[in-house]
C-alpha cells in the first residue's frame, strides 16, 4: 500500500518505520526539523524489551504534501487538537477513496478529519503503545505489543478497512477491526480523561491516585461522568466498562503518569483542550451536567502551556 504518515514523533515514526519495514510504500509529512535527518539516516526504532531495534528507509519524507499526492491511506499521528489544520495543509494525499485513520487521544480527530477534507475518509481509531522521539529520525518503543483497533464510523467493514488491518498487520502491529469504533474510542476517552485528570490535579502517579480511597473513588467518579456522556454522543458505555477501565487503571505500573500530567507538570502545551475540556463542551452541547470534569479543566488549564507563556 501507499500510505501516508502525517506527523514524525513518537507515534507516527514508529509507525511509519514498522511499516516501510514491512515492505509499505510509506511517505512522511513532516515538520522541517525532522527533515533532513530522516533523509540523511532514515528512522532508526529502539527498543526496551530485549527485542533488536532496526533503521529503516521511508520512500520520502517532506513537508509538501504535493511531493507525495494521493495515498491509498493516510495514518494522522498528529497532537490531537491539530488534526484539522494539520490535515488541510495535507489534503494532497487524500484521494476519493482515501482512508484516513487518526491515532490521537479523544473522541474528536474523526470530526476534525471530516472538517478538514469532507465526507467519507475518516475512520475511527484507538492506538495503545509507548514509544517517545528520542530525536528527530530516532524512536524508543519502550516495549510491550503496540496494537491498533480501527473501524468505520457506522460499523461496516470495507475493503479499505481490511486492507489496513493486513497492512498493519504484516508491520507486526497488533490490528483488529471493530464493528462499534465509536464505543471503544470513547471507552479509552473514559479511562485517560479520568485518571489523567485526576493524576494531573493530584500531581501524584497512579500508584498513589490509586492507593487512595478518595482519589480512587474520584477516578471512578469521573469514568462514570464520561459513561454517561457518551451515550448522548452516539456510544454505549455503561457500568461494565467502566469496571473494566478500572481495571486496567489497576494493571498499570505504579510510577505511570499520563501524557497529558507530564505535559502540564512540565508547563507545556497539553492535549487538556481535547481530553477534559471536550468532556465540558461535549456536555455542553448536550446539556448534561459534569461536575468533576468542569473542575478539573478549569483547574488544570491554567498550567496550559504555562511556561512558553512566561518565555515570551
Amino acid at each position: 500500500m501507499k500510505i501516508g504518515v502525517v506527523g514524525a514523533g513518537g507515534v507516527g515514526a514508529y509507525f511509519a518505520a514498522v511499516l516501510a519495514r514491512a515492505g509499505h510504500e510509506v511517505h512522511i509529512v513532516a515538520t522541517e526539523r525532522h527533515i533532513e535527518p530522516v533523509r540523511l539516516h532514515g528512522l532508526r526504532v529502539t527498543t526496551g524489551d530485549g527485542i533488536s531495534g532496526f533503521t529503516v528507509q521511508p520512500a520520502s519524507i517532506t513537508t509538501d504534501a504535493d511531493q507525495i499526492g494521493e495515498c491509498d491511506a493516510v495514518i494522522m499521528a498528529s497532537k490531537a487538537g491539530q488534526v484539522k489544520d494539520v490535515l488541510s495543509t495535507a489534503s494532497a494525499l487524500i484521494g476519493q477513496g482515501t482512508a484516513v485513520l487518526p491515532l490521537q487521544n479523544g473522541v474528536t480527530a474523526s470530526q476534525q478529519i471530516t472538517d478538514a477534507v469532507g465526507e467519507g475518509h475518516a475512520l475511527g481509531g484507538v492506538c495503545m503503545i509507548i514509544s517517545y522521539l528520542v530525536e528527530p529520525g530516532i524512536v524508543h518503543h519502550v516495549g510491550g505489543q503496540p496494537a491498533i483497533t480501527l473501524g468505520e464510523l457506522d460499523g461496516s467493514v470495507t475493503n479499505r478497512v481490511r486492507d489496513l488491518e493486513v497492512a498493519l498487520s504484516e508491520a507486526h502491529v497488533q490490528a483488529s477491526i471493530s464493528t462499534d469504533i465509536v464505543t471503544d474510542m470513547w471507552r479509552k476517552f473514559m479511562l485517560i480523561t479520568s485518571y489523567g485528570g485526576v493524576g494531573a490535579l493530584s500531581r501524584e502517579p497512579v500508584g498513589r491516585t490509586r492507593s487512595n480511597e478518595h482519589s480512587r473513588s474520584l477516578v471512578q467518579d469521573a469514568m462514570r461522568e464520561v459513561a454517561r456522556l457518551s451515550t448522548v454522543a452516539g456510544a454505549r458505555l455503561d457500568e461494565s466498562d467502566v469496571a473494566k477501565m478500572m481495571d486496567q487503571y489497576d494493571a498499570f505500573k505504579p510510577d505511570s503518569t499520563a501524557s497529558m500530567q507530564r505535559d502540564l507538570a512540565a508547563g507545556r502545551p497539553s492535549e487538556i483542550e481535547e481530553q477534559s475540556g471536550a468532556v465540558v463542551r461535549i456536555a455542553a452541547a448536550h446539556g448534561v451536567e459534569v461536575p468533576i470534569h468542569n473542575t478539573i479543566y478549569r483547574a488544570l488549564k491554567l498550567l496550559d502551556g504555562a511556561n512558553e507563556l512566561i518565555s515570551c
